[in-house]
């Protein structure tokens, strides 16, 4: 966590968490605290994700709040809680309920094992209590991963039977139901399959808690890096092999997420063939671009700490230089090696103060990059200027309505598709028309 004084340019715990739950369609969230708990699903809902199903109509909403406050902090609010748990694993679409607290809720000290299991234990629905971190502790790269970890620790995962080419891929960020995502779990699968590997589940993936006990036949829990702990204790309480594998945004770092699963899993000779057809498909398509869109070029990125130094890496390998790169998040997200490259870059910062932002990136907007790629709140510090594009959570003017991948060999492509017209287009605006 940055120690700097001020307003942290990052996004709150509770935001990462209901990514989570977003991802997972049948999740029923109750928090202990006031009515703030429910407004940050309108950051998500219909905002972010076009598809998010957060929010209801009918105000059966997948979050809900307890209404605790200031005024009523000191009363007996047990039943209360009770009560709004057992409606919420009442709802038709409910496959799981979670529990947790705002800061000032928690210090009040309410045993709340003890109310999920009296109001739940008899119910047959499954039930999890978050960790207990907040704002004041983690982010939301933090809130979405204790998701992860409440479902490993807590998941009944009797009856497991580990096949020896069944995977799970733990710890993917889905942040949206749009295109953009459901296109990188169909590139992931290929991939995987390519391998002749059987995907039996991908946390999280939008689909519903059943689907993720499907984590039960995995002989190989493949972890990316938002879920690392949970894949652990996947791994750990299912006896199954570990495989902790870099995220794979951009060309080579896909080399080397299939190159190391061949490593791993005993299938170099078809990693090798697989990476070579998958290279011998897209190179190609970028050759007329790069020296229009890359070669030269300076760019910046604004946004998730696990997609910057892929980022860096695409540009560079296409002659471009990454001038700034503003990261939102905490760098105890990252390797202490992968933390300390980024950090020798020029113009890196962690979780920034808006001073910060106004000196590093300033000139960057104005005229200092060909293109800003980076996800709206790091635009709402900054004035993106005429070349940017939008890209990683919030994302509030840029939506996928199909399939558009941006993890793999073909989300590569796709992706450095977009930013050569986005360089295209900044460059047109420039000459003004």
């Amino acid at each position: 966590m940055s120690c700097k004084i001020g307003i942290r340019i990052n996004i709150p715990y509770l935001q990462g968490a209901y990514l989570g739950f977003n991802a997972l369609p049948d999740a029923y969230f109750l928090g202990d605290g006031p009515s703030c708990i429910f407004d940050k699903a309108e950051h998500i809902h219909g905002r972010h994700d076009l598809f998010s199903t957060l929010l209801s109509c009918d105000s059966d909403h997948r979050v809900q709040h307890t209404g605790l406050n200031v005024f009523n902090i000191a009363g007996d609010t047990e039943g209360d809680i009770s009560a709004a748990l057992k409606r919420l694993a009442g709802f038709p679409g409910c496959g799981a309920v979670f529990f947790g607290s705002m800061p000032m809720c928690a210090l009040v000290g309410t045993d709340y094992e003890r109310l999920l299991r009296e109001a739940l234990g008899g119910t047959g629905k499954p039930h999890f209590l978050m960790p207990r971190r907040s704002a004041v502790s983690g982010d939301w790269l933090d809130g979405y991963a204790a998701v992860l970890e409440a479902l490993a620790s807590g998941m009944d995962l009797d009856g497991a039977a580990p096949e020896p080419d069944a995977v799970a891929l733990v710890g993917y960020l889905m942040d949206r139901n749009e295109g953009d995502h459901q296109g990188n779990l169909k590139e992931l699968e290929r991939l995987l399959r390519a391998l002749g590997l059987r995907p039996v589940t991908i946390w999280l993936s939008g689909r519903p808690y059943e689907d993720l006990r499907a984590v039960r036949r995995a002989g190989t829990i493949v972890s990316l890096p938002h879920g690392r702990k949970a894949a652990r204790i996947l791994a750990r309480r299912l006896g199954a092999r570990l495989v902790e594998a870099e995220l794979p945004f951009g060309l080579e770092a896909s080399r080397r997420f299939v190159e190391r699963l061949g490593r791993e899993l005993g299938r170099e000779t078809a990693a090798r063939d697989l990476v070579a057809r998958e290279l011998d498909a897209v190179v190609p398509r970028l050759e007329w671009t790069v020296p229009h869109a890359f070669l030269g070029r300076r760019f910046a990125f604004a946004g998730d700490p696990h997609y910057a130094r892929g980022f860096a890496e695409q540009i560079e390998d296409l002659g471009g230089r990454v001038a700034g790169t503003l990261v939102v998040g905490g760098a105890h997200h990252l390797p202490d090696a992968e933390r300390r490259e980024l950090e020798s870059r020029a113009g890196t910062v962690f979780e920034p103060v808006p001073s910060e932002v106004v000196k590093t990136w300033g000139a960057l907007a104005q005229d200092g990059a060909d293109l800003i790629v980076g996800c709206a709140f790091a635009f709402d510090q900054l004035d993106r200027g005429r070349r940017w594009m939008e890209f990683g959570f919030p994302s509030e003017d840029t939506h996928f309505l199909r399939d558009e991948p941006f993890l793999g060999f073909q989300g590569a492509l796709a992706f450095l598709s977009r930013a050569a017209n986005e360089v295209a287009k900044g460059l047109n605006r420039e000459r003004g028309r």
